[in-house]
């Protein structure tokens, strides 16, 4: 049987909703009982000055008993202030109290950062981007 194959960069809502339909069959029954995307537990984390302008927080994701940290960020004059340490800290707990196990992350240039609270390196992806490496991070939240 002949297959057409389409590459678009304008996919239609459609089309990729069917897509996910269809991963999601597959998520099922490769791990049955797995708890569906409307259970995901998007959060964030704030640091603000005294004027109450943002300086540093933490957007992250708790599902499938593990919580992303999707990204970091403290301004750079309040770098070295312990902000970072302090965000990371309390999001990993506010994931513990929600049954998260693991936490997990993404990140180009932090390494050593993470790795002072605890992170591992689990795998690392050279040339993303060209002349980096992307390191995959993870943390057990319970002994």
């Amino acid at each position: 049987m002949p297959v057409e194959i389409e590459v678009t960069f304008c996919p239609v809502r459609s089309d990729l909703d069917r897509l996910k339909a269809g991963f999601r069959e597959y998520e099922l029954l490769a791990i049955p009982g797995l708890p569906p995307e409307s259970e995901d537990r998007r959060f964030a984390a704030f640091a603000r000055s005294d004027a109450g302008v943002i300086i540093g927080g933490i957007e992250a994701n708790i599902y499938w008993d593990g919580v992303e940290i999707e990204l970091l960020w403290v301004a750079a004059e309040h770098r070295g202030e312990g902000l970072g340490r302090q965000l990371l800290s309390q999001v990993e707990q506010a994931a513990i109290e929600r049954g998260a196990g693991i936490a997990f992350l993404k990140t180009v240039g932090a390494g050593g950062f993470y790795e002072s609270m605890g992170y591992e390196v689990y795998g690392v992806l050279e040339d993303r981007p060209k002349g980096t490496r992307l390191y995959h991070m993870k943390k057990r939240l319970h002994p």
